[in-house]
């Protein structure tokens, strides 16, 4: 016998299942409640209170589902009506037509609370009345309604055999909804049946679910405190860095794809929840990203103003982390890279100016506005050269023209092989000789020159003077 509080256990399970949507399961529980109820000596005043509340939200949603399919059902009438009526030449066209209304009512009837006594009547009075022009066809159906319930039965059969085979070991939900699913599909495609076994088979049909279903909601319970923990666990995400915090709640995203499902209707709201819990982090992320953006956008004006160096802005960008994907960040670094080219340009010009220069320096012995290494001008000559060493003046020309990919004169064809070949015989031996570098070339140059340079000399500085852009 059961117990008073075994009773409101139920009774709870009941209130949960209308809550949750299950309507059907939570009408079961209710019924079984009210047979039980009446085992018991006496039913205490609370439980007599709660069960009636109970009955009384089954008889909503049994109102709620009538409201919604008893319209439809007055219009399946009114076909059978019209047919009555206005019946077909075709007494096969007119039998499937009634065929077709019988099978939507009956699907009705499995999908929703069964029609009342007085609308079913008025249903079978006028269907049957629609078939008397077609009783030469009537057998004929009869036999397809007849294969229609075996085809069913045989749905039954398949689904007891897979609770059989897999109720000691449930394969995953979702397949478990994939097997109910194409089982539905499979039903619905055999109706309509005769009257007498559509009861009794849509009954054994809901029974011999049951298992799956109870499985599943099993593991949705499972599903739904696994993902009630994680939920606790991100209220209880606490550290001073933001970043750790979100990383923290992506770790735990990720244990929430893995938990599973735990019902559509239910793991919305759990994902909602979920979601909430760490608004706090995203919140504080979005801030700090408005603030870094701000920055930013101060930042490119006061640069593009002058107002910050190249190296303040460069060394102040660094603390922008959590903007490096935005297009104001881009924009900053797309200023900088202009700047910066702007920059080294600007400083390669003054080296080539420098470099040009000298010659000009070293006669006037004036190296004030030369921007040279001091290394390099402390080695030029102090006293110039009475008389130049002309053959070291043509080799450097040479050598740099050839290191600046530049052509050199016919007439020094000869003297550039020769150089080159020198060059490729210290390449691959490698070795080098002291004028390997741009420096030393030019040095070379400078301390084998005259104090009073003729114009051919001259002329060789010149062309010098065009190579250097192209090696600096």
């Amino acid at each position: 016998m059961k117990t008073s509080q075994d009773l409101f256990k139920q009774l709870d399970e009941a209130e949960s299942l209308f809550t949750k949507g299950s309507i059907k399961d939570a009408q079961k529980k209710v019924r079984e409640v009210i047979t039980k109820s009446k085992e018991l000596d006496k039913v205490p005043n609370k439980l007599r209170h709660k069960l009636n509340f109970a009955i009384g939200q089954s008889r909503y949603f049994d109102d709620m589902s009538s409201f919604a399919t008893n319209p439809k059902r007055e219009e399946l009438i009114k076909e059978i009506s019209t047919i009555i009526e206005s019946p077909l030449e075709s007494p096969k066209k007119q039998a499937h037509l009634i065929h077709d209304i019988q099978t939507k009512w009956q699907l009705l009837d499995l999908s929703s609370r069964p029609a009342s006594k007085e609308q079913w009547n008025k249903f079978n009075e006028l269907t049957n009345k629609a078939w008397e022009p077609c009783s030469e066809y009537f057998d004929e159906l009869k036999q397809v309604k007849i294969k229609n319930a075996l085809q069913r039965q045989k749905i039954i059969d398949n689904i007891n055999s897979y609770v059989q085979q897999n109720s000691s070991n449930w394969p995953q939900p979702k397949f478990l909804i994939q097997f109910l699913r194409k089982s539905f599909e499979d039903w619905q495609q055999y109706a309509p049946v005769l009257d007498k076994d559509l009861n009794k088979l849509r009954n054994a049909y809901f029974e011999v679910k049951k298992p799956i279903n109870d499985a599943i909601k099993k593991h949705e319970q499972i599903v739904i405190k696994t993902k009630e923990n994680l939920i606790t666990k991100v209220d209880a995400i606490s550290n001073e860095d933001n970043d750790i915090c979100i990383k923290k709640f992506n770790d735990l995203k990720n244990d929430w794809k893995k938990a599973g499902s735990a019902g559509r209707k239910i793991d919305n709201k759990l994902w909602d929840k979920f979601n909430k819990a760490a608004d706090r982090f995203f919140h504080a992320k979005k801030e700090l990203i408005d603030s870094e953006l701000t920055e930013a956008k101060n930042l490119l004006s006061e640069f593009k103003n002058n107002q910050v160096t190249l190296k303040e802005i460069s060394s102040k960008i660094e603390n922008l982390k959590n903007i490096t994907k935005t297009k104001e960040y881009k924009l900053i670094h797309k200023e900088i890279k202009i700047k910066q080219s702007q920059y080294e340009e600007k400083q390669k010009q003054t080296k080539v100016n420098s470099y040009i220069n000298l010659l000009d320096s070293f006669l006037s012995n004036n190296f004030e506005n030369i921007d040279l290494p001091s290394s390099m001008i402390n080695k030029l000559n102090k006293k110039p050269l009475t008389k130049s060493n002309i053959d070291s003046l043509k080799y450097s020309c040479i050598k740099l023209e050839i290191l600046a990919n530049i052509d050199s004169l016919k007439k020094d064809s000869e003297l550039r092989q020769s150089i080159q070949m020198e060059m490729l015989t210290n390449k691959f031996n490698k070795t080098s000789n002291d004028l390997s570098s741009i420096d030393e070339l030019v040095l070379n140059f400078i301390n084998n020159l005259s104090s009073k340079p003729t114009a051919p000399e001259k002329t060789l500085w010149k062309r010098i003077s065009k190579a250097l852009p192209e090696l600096i």
